[in-house]
C-alpha cells in the first residue's frame, strides 16, 4: 500500500511531499481523523488552522468542508496563523481537537499536520489514546469513513490580538517597557511575524523586521533558523552594530534562536538560567519548580539553572513527548522545557486547567526583558557556553535500521568500554530513545555538584524524522577531549557502512 503514503506518518506529526499527498488522499486521512475525533476522543469539535505553506489554503479549504459535511462544529481560521497561535486557539476550546496544517521547518515543497486532543494534549506516535498516530495510521490504510451527522456548523475565528494581549501580560511585559532595545527578527517568511511585531511594538521596542511577509515560496530560502544560507544577510546586519541581539525563527514560528549582536547563538539552556528567576516569579505558587532540557543541554548551563533552587531533569527529544511529560508532571512542579533545537515549553495553568503548550512570544518577550535588564549576565553566559567546547549535532545515514542499531550500539560499547556511564531512561524510568554518554559527569547535577575540569558528555540518538539517519552531538571541558570523542564516533560508525557526514 505505498501509494498510500504511510510514510508520512512520522513520530511527532505528519510530514511529507505535499506533491505525494494529493486531494484524494489528504480527503481520505480528514475522514481517518474525523473516525479518530469521534472513536477515541469522543468530540464533535475541531479546531482548523494553516501556516503561510503554499498548499496549506487547498488542505484548509478541502478540511472545512469535510469535517462540517460530517456534522462536526468546526472553528476554522482562514489567514496565516503561527503554530502557537493554533494552540492558543485551542485553548479557547478546550473541549475541541485541532488540526494544524503546516510543515514547520520542512522544505518549501513540503507540508504536514499536527494534531492535538481536547485540552491542547498532543497526538503522536504512542501520544492519546489508541496509541495515537498509530490509531490513526490505521483508519487511514483502512479507509475509515464516519457517518455523516446532522448540525455541522462553521465559525470563523482570530485570536491574534487576544493572544498577544494575554502573553504579555502572562510575561509580564506592558507597554513602552522594552523601548530601550535595539533587535534584529527574522522570521523567514514565516507565519510569526505579525504577532511578535505586534507585541514588541507595543513593548515600545525598535524592531529591525526582516522576512516579515507570509511567503511560501520562502525566498530567502529554508525556513529553518540552523540554514545559515537562509539567515546569513540578516547576521551580517546584526553584525553591523547598534543592535542589542537577533531572534530567528522558524516557519511556523515555534522555535526561537537568539544570537548576540558579535553573531555568537545562545543556547536555550544557557538562556534559561537567565529566565529561571523570571519563571519562578511566574508561578509564586510552587515551592519546588522544576525544568526539563534535553540531552544536549550543556553541563554548565544545568549548574547554574540548579543553583538558584531548581530541579534539572533530562528528558528525551520530541515535541509531543515533552508536551505530554509536562502535563503528566504539572502537580510535581514542572513548570517549562527547552530543547536544544530552539524550542521551548510552558505549562500553563488556566481556570483549573493545565495545558503543556509551545508559545514562542512569550519566551522571546521573557527574553528580552532578561536581557534589558541584565545585559552583563546574557554576556557572562554567551563566555561561558563559548568557554566550552561543541561539535554541533551531525548525523550519517545508514543502507537499513538494522545496521544503524548495530552503529549506535557499538559506539555506546566503545565508550562505556573506556569507563563512560550510559543513561538510557529518564529518572521516572521512561525511555529516552537515546543515549547519554558521560565522562567526569554525574547524571543528575544539582546545586551540589561539583564540576570538574576535564569532562565530555555524548548525545546519540535515531532521528524520527529522516528514514536511517543517526544523531551525534559532543560538548567537552576542552577541545582534546572533543576532538578525541568525535574521533572514536567516526572510526566506530564507519565500520557499518555509514554514508557521508550530514550536518543539519
Amino acid at each position: 500500500m505505498s501509494h498510500l503514503n504511510l510514510s508520512m506518518f512520522k513520530a511527532y506529526d505528519i510530514r511529507t511531499p505535499a506533491s505525494q499527498l494529493t486531494l484524494d488522499l489528504a480527503e481520505r486521512l480528514a475522514y481517518a481523523e474525523a473516525s479518530y475525533f469521534r472513536e477515541y476522543l469522543g468530540v464533535q469539535k475541531v479546531v482548523l488552522c494553516r501556516d503561510a505553506r503554499l498548499s496549506g489554503a487547498q488542505y484548509l479549504e478541502q478540511g472545512i468542508r469535510i469535517f462540517r459535511n460530517l456534522g462536526f462544529e468546526v472553528l476554522a481560521a482562514p489567514q496565516v496563523t503561527s503554530a502557537c497561535v493554533f494552540y492558543y486557539t485551542c485553548m479557547r476550546h478546550p473541549d475541541a481537537a485541532g488540526i494544524m496544517y503546516g510543515a514547520s521547518h520542512n522544505p518549501p515543497g513540503d507540508t504536514g499536520q499536527k494534531i492535538v486532543a481536547p485540552g491542547v494534549q498532543p497526538i503522536a506516535d504512542g501520544c492519546g489514546p489508541g496509541g495515537g498516530l498509530q490509531a490513526l495510521r490505521q483508519m487511514y490504510e483502512h479507509g475509515a469513513r464516519p457517518e455523516p451527522v446532522r448540525g455541522g456548523r462553521l465559525r470563523l475565528v482570530n485570536y491574534l490580538e487576544d493572544y498577544v494581549r494575554d502573553t504579555m501580560r502572562l510575561a509580564g511585559v506592558g507597554p513602552g517597557e522594552l523601548a530601550d532595545l535595539r533587535i534584529v527578527q527574522d522570521f523567514l517568511s514565516g507565519a510569526a511575524g505579525q504577532e511578535m511585531l505586534l507585541a514588541f511594538t507595543i513593548a515600545g521596542a525598535d524592531v529591525e523586521p526582516r522576512n516579515l511577509v507570509p511567503d511560501g515560496h520562502f525566498p530567502s530560502g529554508a525556513p529553518n533558523p540552523v540554514v545559515h544560507s537562509s539567515i546569513a544577510p540578516s547576521l551580517d546586519l546584526l553584525r553591523q552594530g547598534g543592535f542589542d541581539f537577533g531572534m530567528f525563527f522558524d516557519g511556523d514560528g515555534d522555535r526561537l534562536d537568539i544570537v548576540a549582536s558579535d553573531g555568537r547563538q545562545l543556547s536555550p539552556a544557557f538562556n534559561l538560567v537567565a529566565l529561571a528567576p523570571r519563571l519562578r516569579a511566574i508561578f509564586p505558587d510552587i515551592a519546588h519548580p522544576n525544568l526539563y532540557v534535553d540531552l544536549k543541554a550543556n553541563p554548565m548551563a544545568i549548574m547554574r539553572i540548579a543553583r538558584q533552587g531548581f530541579g534539572v531533569h533530562i528528558i528525551r527529544n520530541g515535541h509531543s513527548q515533552i508536551k505530554q511529560t509536562l502535563g503528566k508532571n504539572a502537580a510535581a512542579g514542572f513548570i517549562a522545557a527547552v530543547e536544544e533545537s530552539s524550542h521551548y515549553y510552558l505549562t500553563i495553568r488556566q481556570e483549573h486547567m493545565v495545558f503543556p503548550t509551545e508559545n514562542t512570544l512569550f519566551f522571546a518577550l521573557l527574553t528580552a526583558r532578561a536581557w534589558q535588564e541584565d545585559p552583563l549576565l546574557y554576556r557572562e553566559l554567551l563566555d561561558l557556553q563559548h568557554s566550552t567546547f561543541r561539535e554541533r549535532e551531525w548525523g550519517h545515514h545508514f543502507p537499513n535500521d538494522d545496521l544503524r542499531t548495530a552503529a549506535l550500539a557499538a559506539v555506546e560499547d566503545a565508550f562505556v568500554r573506556s569507563g563512560w556511564k550510559a543513561m538510557r531512561h529518564m529518572a521516572d524510568g521512561v525511555d529516552m530513545d537515546a543515549t547519554l554518554l558521560r565522562d567526569g559527569l554525574p547524571f543528575v547535577i544539582d546545586a551540589d555538584t561539583p564540576l570538574t575540569e576535564e569532562w565530555t558528555q555524548i548525545a546519540q540518538r535515531v532521528s524520527q524524522s529522516e528514514k536511517g539517519l543517526a544523531r551525534w552531538e559532543v560538548t567537552a571541558s576542552t577541545a582534546t577531549r572533543r576532538d578525541a570523542a568525535v574521533r572514536l564516533i567516526e572510526e566506530t560508525v564507519r565500520r557499518f557502512q555509514a554514508g557521508p557526514r550530514y550536518v543539519g
